[in-house]
This record gives structure tokens, C-alpha cells and sequence, in this order.
């Protein structure tokens, strides 16, 4: 295993450092601790066969060495921190599906929980998707053109896969560049012929100002446990929306706590309820003596806050001492956690929106010469109350539906529900509703999972009732 090469620092780094042509090469033979995946590897593959070598190799290394200057420098004042380019997110997908099977020191498996099973479906499904009509056309806008928003046209390979295992003949239908707005797809199947239209929901913006607005509550908090590195753990459940939260809520109670630092502060109001107290760096330090334990990480939540909570909303400040590989920690002796849940009903509205903006979209992409089908798919991170919630809403909202003119016959909803277990590279969880709206028919799709295996176990209701 090859590793990063930069000048030292007073933490072990500085800003200038480089990336050695090796850099994604393995030395040796496969751990028993990293199998591979033939399924991914087959997508990996056959989705890098778009790229000219010389081409991929310049992007790969572009996607790794944000990264690594994300962790070593931090963000710049005004971006966003993300780990990707937004110019090139097929990019990153495509590193990090790489990096799992030849390359897993560069492997994040928060995100790559999101990309690697997708990976793994369209390998899985690879001759079926290579029959399709069309798919040639498709995938190199993908890489190409359309690098910029993958998450489309990755769902659009899923659906077309999810038909012609069911028997169907599937073409994609070609872009009319300047021309009208045409479906994603023709299917035959059972002897009709449907229109097929894939929508993809994105995280929702509420969230999205939650999570930012959190971030400046706890921001005084955090610089201030950071300069007596006093370490701690606070877990606060909001009644409120976020934003009806005053600027000075946490700091408040972060103050009362260090009136009596060794005891908990524990409180309940209108606001909020919570508790703040010490963090036990104990486990995290036993295990570093023998290992070492990826930054970000669930398995880093999990030895700091002794369990694990999927799609639990964190905020963390450590210092540490970097490993060879700076995304890896080699010695930690202060961490500070705040895990945070929104409970108010704005809050949890916000984030479970519906699918009805998108499939009314969507309607106007079909024609009204055959019967149509609509699939939505999002991710459902936001909470098993939120997608409780939404599920709610898509029952009621499809059920009063009216497409007009449109022969719209069935509308499905996928829920996908990635995670990453502190012991385990990747986990994934599907729940599919499907509507009724003007059928005719029986539904086409019997078994309409997209990324599950077919075989995968199965039980009644949905993901959030588990």
C-alpha cells in the first residue's frame, strides 16, 4: 500500500504536498480483510470504458487530491466542504466505487455507502443493461456532458434495469437538444407498450439551512470547549424549528454546565431538551494503540459516543494526530460531539417532501399515445420520522392526483436508504411505493427494487418501521 507523500508540520502536515503517480496502486497481495467485488468491479469497468485512459487518470487524480486538500488545509472561507467537485461529481462517484475494490485507503465509506451498492446493482445487471437500446448514448453524456449531476442517470440505469429483468424491451429515448421535452424511456412489457419517466429527488434545502443554522449555534460553544480542550458530549433534541432558536441557546447551557464541568448538565424547556457532559476518550485511545481508525467515520462515532445511530445528524471538533494516511487518525486527546435531533413538527415537515412536484413535472414529458409511468426516486437519510411522514403524503397525494389528459397509470416512489455501520463497508435499505392513478392494467413492475439483490430478505412495511 502506497501512501502520502508531504512536508511536515507542527501537525504532522503542511499546506503543500503531492500526490505520487503510485498513489492508487496496491503492493502485494489481497488481504482475507478485503475481498472483492466482482459486481462493482464489472460497473467500474465498464463505466470507466467511457473515459480515454489519459482522461480518467487526470479526473481521478483531481477527485483525490480535493480530498486530501479538504483534510489537510480545510475548506476555503465561502465554499461549501464538500469532498467533491460539483463540476465533476461522476468523478468522485466513480473514484470511490474504484477506490472500494483497488484502492480502499482513499474510500469513504459515508459516502461511498450512497454510490458503491448503485455500483454494484448496474454490475449485477450489466448484460441486461448493455441489451438496452440507447444505453451507449446514455452513459456518455453521464461521463460526459452531464458529469455535473450523475444522480439521474445513475436512477435512470436502475429503472431500466429494474424492466428488462422483468422481461421488457427497453430503449432510451435520444435527447432532442432545442426540441420538446421527451420521457427517458419506451418499454415493452406484457405486451404494452409504456412511457417511462425517471425524477430524482435531491436532500431537501430545509435540511440543508437546519444543519448550517446548528452549525452557528454551537459554533461559540465549540471554539470555546476547543481552547480549554475541555472535552465533551452534548445531545440536544429540538422542540422548535431550528430557526426559531435563539443565537445564544447553546452557549447558554454550555455555560451553566461549566458551572459544575464534572456532573451532567441536563435540561428540558420550550425550546429544546438536552444534556451535555464529559466525553470518555478512553475507548477511542485503547483502540488507537493497536489501530488505527478513519476521520469521519461511523466506527469513530461509535468508540466516541458508545453506539451507533444510523443517519444520526452530528457535529464534531477534534485534534488529533494524523496517521501516515492524514484521513486516518493516529492519537486523539480532545474531541468534542454534539448530536442534535429536530422534533418539531416544522422541522420534520420540512425535510418529508413530497413527490407531487415531480411527478406533476414529469407529466409534461409524456405522451398521450400510450400509458405512462413515472418513478421517483430519493434518498431517505433525513430520519424514520421524516420518511414516515413523507410516505404519508405520497399516499395521500397520488390518491387525489389528477393527470389530466395524460394516460398516467402508475407512479412509484423509491425510498433508498444507504448507511455506513461501523462494521461493515456499506449497508443499504430500499422501500418502494407504488400508485395507482389511472390503471388499466396490473402493475408492470411486480418486484420494482432497484438496487436490492432479488434475493435480499424482505419484511412488511417500510424501512422505517424497522
Amino acid at each position: 500500500m502506497t501512501k502520502l507523500t508531504a512536508g511536515q508540520g507542527s501537525r504532522g502536515w503542511k499546506k503543500d504536498f503531492e500526490i505520487p503517480e503510485d498513489f492508487f496502486d496496491f503492493d502485494g497481495d489481497r488481504p482475507e480483510w478485503w475481498p472483492d467485488h466482482p459486481d462493482v468491479r464489472r460497473a467500474v469497468e465498464w463505466l470507466r470504458g467511457y473515459i480515454k485512459p489519459a482522461e480518467w487518470r487526470q479526473r481521478r487524480l483531481a477527485a483525490a487530491q480535493r480530498v486530501y486538500q479538504l483534510i489537510i488545509n480545510g475548506a476555503e472561507p465561502g465554499t461549501t466542504g464538500r469532498f467533491f467537485d460539483a463540476r465533476d461529481s461522476f468523478a468522485y462517484h466513480l473514484f470511490l466505487a474504484e477506490a472500494s475494490i483497488d484502492h480502499v485507503w482513499n474510500y469513504d465509506p459515508v459516502f461511498g455507502s450512497r454510490i458503491v451498492p448503485v455500483f454494484a446493482a448496474i454490475g449485477r445487471n450489466l448484460d441486461l443493461l448493455q441489451a438496452v437500446g440507447g444505453i451507449e448514448e446514455r452513459v456518455a453524456r453521464m461521463v460526459g456532458s452531464e458529469r455535473a449531476q450523475p444522480n439521474g442517470p445513475f436512477f435512470e440505469l436502475l429503472v431500466a434495469a429494474a424492466y428488462a429483468r422483468a422481461g421488457g424491451k427497453v430503449v432510451f429515448v435520444p435527447e432532442q437538444r432545442g426540441g420538446p421535452r421527451t420521457h427517458d424511456m419506451d418499454v415493452t412489457l406484457h405486451g404494452r407498450d409504456y412511457a417511462v419517466e425517471c425524477k430524482r429527488m435531491e436532500v431537501s434545502e430545509f435540511g440543508e439551512r437546519e444543519r448550517g443554522r446548528v452549525r452557528t449555534l454551537w459554533g461559540p460553544s465549540s471554539a470555546h470547549l476547543a481552547s480549554i480542550l475541555c472535552s465533551t458530549f452534548a445531545q440536544i433534541e429540538f422542540l422548535v424549528p431550528v430557526a426559531d432558536v435563539p443565537d445564544d441557546y447553546l452557549t447558554r447551557k454550555t455555560q451553566a454546565w461549566q458551572l459544575a464541568p464534572d456532573q451532567v448538565f441536563e435540561w428540558g424547556d420550550e425550546k429544546g431538551r438536552g444534556r451535555i457532559g464529559r466525553l470518555d476518550l478512553g475507548p477511542l485511545q485503547k483502540e488507537l494503540e493497536y489501530s488505527m481508525v478513519l476521520n469521519g467515520s461511523t466506527r469513530l462515532a461509535e468508540l466516541l459516543t458508545g453506539r451507533y445511530k444510523r443517519h444520526q445528524s452530528m457535529i464534531s471538533s477534534m485534534r488529533i494526530k494524523y496517521a501516515d494516511n492524514p484521513r486516518y487518525v493516529a492519537e486523539c486527546d480532545y474531541a468534542t460531539i454534539l448530536e442534535w435531533t429536530p422534533l418539531a413538527p416544522t422541522s420534520i415537515s420540512g425535510r418529508a417532501r413530497d413527490v407531487l412536484r415531480k411527478v406533476a413535472d414529469g407529466i409534461g414529458q409524456l405522451p398521450l399515445d400510450r400509458p405512462g409511468i413515472i418513478h421517483v426516486g430519493f434518498e431517505a437519510v433525513e430520519g424514520d420520522a421524516v420518511e414516515e411522514l413523507r410516505h404519508q403524503r405520497i399516499v395521500a397525494s397520488m390518491s387525489e392526483f389528477d393527470p389530466g389528459q395524460t394516460p398516467l397509470e402508475y407512479v412509484y416512489s423509491h425510498f433508498l436508504a444507504p448507511e455506513s455501520p461501523p462494521d461493515q463497508g456499506w449497508a443499504f435499505d430500499e422501500t418502494t411505493d407504488f400508485r395507482g392513478i389511472l390503471p388499466t392494467a396490473p402493475p408492470p413492475l411486480i418486484q420494482p427494487f432497484l438496487v436490492l439483490e432479488a434475493d435480499a430478505q424482505q419484511r412488511l412495511g417500510g424501512h422505517w418501521k424497522a
